[in-house]
């Protein structure tokens, strides 16, 4: 019997493995993964495992059954033919890269899924959890920013509200069989887009929604953080960048613990965030095209924080982690620019933004002050 004394942790790039290894100690490096103090981290190189929905089969939840379960029993799973759909010589990569995982798999007690912070990092995972079909303890290590302390922290326990995140990722899954019966039988897909509306009818303030994703209205001077895609269309305009390009270097700025990681559509942020950048915005005076613009910003704004029930496994907003950029590549440098620039914007107090509550501490501050002699 194979000894299971390992923690494996399953990433989708080396770039976020090495900075997950180095975080944990895991400091001998192999071609297909790293190992040290009790674990091992290897990764996927994308979505290995590819789903092939079954056809004629209807979504019924058996009793006892999770959505979990219930996505195993409607897709077949198998490994990416990239050499039949492209022409790409990837067949032997992937199969070493597979080979190397079943192994660590198979040596542990415990497997971590530390995939990107969203749904599509969800379904890569559980794609390879049942094309291998080997019953593991499984944690979630939900990583928007990839801090040491946060990947010790979530390494150890797992998500950080468990009960909420499996609600979450039920609501996706069913979102997910919705859409795919759709897809396969032709139907016709519900959307709630109101394409009579016209952008007149609504006002700074509103929440606008197209489908599952909530847009916020806001005033121009207000500059909400960038989302991925809106990050795509300042670095189209002001760089020349393509989706792909943008799209690739934001996604490496965030292996390399530089911003969080990149949203595709969510721009608000939760209240823990915005905390965090008190802090943040101070390191971000060092910055060498912005930092002037960063010291100017003593009080952090609140107005881009979470307002309408979202969930932080939804994503949010890109802001910056704390950490001081070095050895980046020129095209890295000028998206992080655009990046902390956004940021600054974000995060700076409106023109008599927070002054009410201020002097409402100040009234009853007095107020508690003159109780305290009279007494």
């Amino acid at each position: 019997m194979t000894k299971k004394n390992l923690v494996t942790i399953i990433t989708d790039n080396r770039l976020v493995a090495d900075t997950i290894a180095t975080a944990i100690g895991a400091t001998r490096q192999f071609d297909n993964y790293f190992i040290g103090n009790g674990y091992a981290v290897t990764w996927t190189n994308g979505n290995i495992i590819e789903a092939t929905f079954k056809p004629g089969e209807k979504f019924v939840l058996a009793s006892g059954q999770d959505m979990r379960q219930m996505y195993a029993q409607h897709f077949s799973f198998a490994m990416r033919n990239y050499d039949n759909l492209l022409g790409w010589e990837k067949s032997e990569e992937d199969s070493a890269q597979l080979a190397v995982i079943k192994a660590l798999w198979g040596k542990s007690h415990t497997v971590i899924n530390a995939m990107s912070p969203c749904f599509d990092g969800e379904l890569t995972f559980l794609n390879l959890y049942w094309y291998l079909r080997q019953p593991v303890k499984v944690l979630r290590a939900w990583l928007p920013r990839l801090r040491k302390a946060a990947i010790l922290k979530a390494v150890k326990y797992g998500a950080q509200d468990p009960a909420k995140y499996d609600k979450w990722l039920s609501e996706q899954l069913v979102n997910h069989f919705i859409e795919t019966d759709a897809e396969n039988t032709g139907a016709e897909e519900y959307s709630t887009e109101a394409s009579d509306v016209t952008a007149e009818e609504y006002k700074a303030g509103d929440t606008v929604y197209v489908g599952n994703i909530n847009f916020q209205i806001v005033k121009e001077e207000e500059k909400p953080l960038y989302s991925m895609l809106t990050l795509w269309m300042d670095s189209c305009v002001e760089l020349g960048f393509e989706f792909e390009k943008t799209n690739s270097i934001a996604y490496t700025l965030y292996a390399k613990s530089l911003i969080s990681f990149p949203s595709l559509y969510q721009n608000t942020v939760p209240e823990s965030v915005a905390r965090e950048m008190e802090m943040n915005m101070r390191v971000l005076e060092h910055n060498g095209k912005w930092g002037r613009h960063a010291k100017e910003v003593k009080t952090i704004s609140r107005r881009h924080n979470f307002r309408s029930g979202e969930t932080a496994y939804n994503g949010h907003g890109i802001v910056t982690t704390g950490l001081h950029p070095v050895g980046l590549s020129r095209d890295e440098e000028k998206l992080y620019s655009l990046i902390v620039k956004r940021v600054i914007e974000a995060f700076r107090p409106l023109p008599g933004e927070g002054a009410g509550k201020k002097k409402g501490r100040k009234q009853r501050k007095s107020k508690s002050t003159k109780k305290v002699k009279a007494g």
